[in-house]
């Protein structure tokens, strides 16, 4: 079961419409913005009016849930795909634990870094890939990393973000130089992209998750 179980438990009925959508598909080819594309319908819909939900849940009725909504996705793919590549070169993180949902201050995870040391992760969803990850965001990460989490942030690849943006902007990358690894549209999409076997296991992981939580 996932470590995110707990975004996967507040977005219960989306998850199951989502991954429902990747089951059908079958061996057919997906992709990053597949995955994408389908958290805008559910973003698009929500927005609409959606009497009866079950359980109690309420529909996503304006642009913070709707923005909530697509960042607490990531995150859960960002689980998946931590732990799909864990070994790979580009990737070079191990042991990610995203953070609970009530300490997430700037830091969405943590993990362990090719040399060893304690990391931390932020994950931002952009829809538009152009919309740079700021340096304000990442400073924020760091602090609360620093300072809520005790991790001393030290030496390169101490601050990891996974993203669909093409990357950080220039201040950022200025500031944090190699204490900073992106993993950006271009990166994670080479990993996943029509990878038949990655999103055969994506479905195992979030149903196992779905069912253990129902």
């Amino acid at each position: 079961m996932l470590k995110t179980a707990g975004h996967v438990k507040k977005h219960y009925i989306p998850c199951c419409v989502i991954f429902e959508d990747f089951k059908q598909r079958g061996r057919r080819q997906t992709t990053l913005q597949d995955y994408m594309t389908s958290i805008e319908a559910i973003v698009s819909k929500g927005l609409k009016p959606m009497p009866g939900l079950p359980n109690g849940l309420d529909p996503i009725t304006d642009i913070d849930d709707a923005n909530i909504f697509r960042g607490d996705m990531l995150e859960v793919l960002a689980e998946i795909f931590f732990k799909a590549f864990t070994n790979s070169p580009q990737v070079g993180l191990t042991d990610y634990a995203p953070v609970p949902l009530e300490e997430d201050y700037g830091v969405d995870g943590i993990g362990v870094n090719a040399t060893g040391k304690k990391c931390a992760v932020q994950v931002k969803y952009r829809g538009n890939p152009e919309d740079l990850v700021l340096y304000s965001e990442m400073a924020r990460t760091y602090t609360s990393g620093v300072i809520q989490m005790g991790i001393p942030l030290e030496g390169p690849d101490c601050l990891y973000v996974f993203t669909t943006a093409n990357g950080v902007s220039v201040s950022c990358q200025e500031v944090f130089k190699k204490m900073l690894r992106v993993l950006n549209r271009e990166i994670i999409g080479n990993e996943i992209n029509n990878n038949v076997s990655f999103w055969e296991m994506a479905y195992k992981e979030i149903s196992d998750t779905l069912i253990g939580g129902a």
